[in-house]
């Protein structure tokens, strides 16, 4: 938790909330600490003050790993970590619903840019 900024900003797709500040996320930190889940990082950037890596999750002996990608960015001055996006992958394989939705609607699958700042609380 040293590597944290008293006024850190975590968000994580699985989550409709956002953490915010050091007890929160150290709170939902320790709530995924427990016997059976290992966290595995696979391929880093080389950022200044961000970075992303992409990483996979293993549940006990269960078959299948769920994969995603880690967005960190640092205070300038403190160099404590001031902003997480987590991004995971559907944990169902398929997944199912988004399937369904693309073949109903295929365009459903593109994604384009936002200007930024259109969302309400985005950046």
């Amino acid at each position: 938790m040293d590597f944290y900024s008293e006024d850190i900003v975590y968000r994580d797709f699985n989550y409709e909330n956002v953490l915010k500040g050091k007890e929160e996320v150290r709170q939902f930190i320790e709530d995924f600490s427990f016997p059976g889940i290992e966290f595995r990082a696979q391929r880093f950037d080389d950022g200044v003050l961000s970075t992303c890596f992409t990483w996979e999750v293993l549940l006990m002996d269960a078959p299948e790993t769920i994969k995603g990608i880690s967005f960190y960015e640092l205070d300038p001055d403190t160099r404590k970590i001031t902003y997480v996006r987590d991004v995971p992958e559907s944990a169902i394989k398929p997944p199912i619903l988004g399937k369904i939705a693309r073949q109903l609607r295929p365009g459903l699958g593109v994604f384009q840019g936002v200007q930024i700042g259109s969302r309400p609380g985005g950046m």
